[in-house]
């Protein structure tokens, strides 16, 4: 014998079904939440030599939940926003997710912490040509620096060799330390020191040239490469 109810489905006020009022209260929310957005997700430095410290800052309209790849300690959920300082094992991808509205809407990003041995191209990019470069008749060269720091890199990462990525002579100066570095040449005198600090560079001109044929020679940019390393 089959049981069967009589009973219709229950209804809420003004005799619409209860399910009908949660489905569309539910819809409403959802409609009306803002969408999870990442103002901004950053580590600093972005290289660093294992047993090192970076800075995790964010700011997102929601709770966030922070990873690691390979796993780093004291992550997990947080507030919108904050900084949390960690220590990295080596190279470390951070990930960060917000969401609202019970999970449903979700927004992710990634920022990756590099560790040497690593390569990688310093220097001044100045497309109008102006402004980050001096020259001179009198001295004979084109000059310019960039400033490496905490930013950048970490304390203890060292330089190996650095490479002249320009088509010119180059002199690279950085503390005591001074090469003339021919086009596509190494620098070995630079090995050892700290990567943190004011490097100088300077492309001599040639007998007659104007300071704007050098700049145009160069194409407005100065680049080195420089071989990273850490301590042993």
């Amino acid at each position: 014998m089959s049981v069967t109810s009589s009973q219709g489905p229950r209804r809420g006020p003004r005799g619409r079904p209860a399910g009908l009022l949660v489905s569309v209260l539910f819809a409403a929310l959802l409609g009306g939440c803002p969408k999870p957005h990442i103002h901004h997700f950053t580590t600093s430095p972005p290289v660093a030599c294992p047993g090192d410290e970076v800075t995790l800052r964010w700011e997102t309209n929601g709770p966030v939940r922070l990873e690691s790849n390979p796993e780093v300690p004291k992550l997990g959920r947080k507030d919108d926003s904050g900084q949390q300082t960690v220590t990295v094992s080596g190279p470390t991808t951070f990930r960060l997710e917000v969401s609202r509205v019970f999970g449903l809407k979700k927004e992710m990003t990634e920022s990756e912490v590099l560790s040497p041995p690593k390569d990688l191209e310093y220097g001044i990019v100045d497309a109008e040509g102006q402004g980050r470069f001096t020259c001179s008749t009198q001295t004979g060269a084109l000059e310019s620096s960039f400033q490496l720091d905490g930013s950048h890199i970490s304390p203890n990462v060292r330089i190996g060799q650095v490479l002249n990525m320009n088509v010119r002579t180059l002199v690279i100066s950085k503390g005591e330390a001074s090469e003339t570095v021919a086009e596509g040449a190494n620098a070995p005198g630079f090995e050892g020191q700290p990567a943190q600090g004011l490097w100088r560079l300077r492309v001599p001109l040639d007998e007659g040239e104007s300071c704007e044929d050098a700049l145009e020679s160069v194409d407005g940019r100065l680049i080195i490469k420089l071989q990273l390393s850490c301590p042993r």
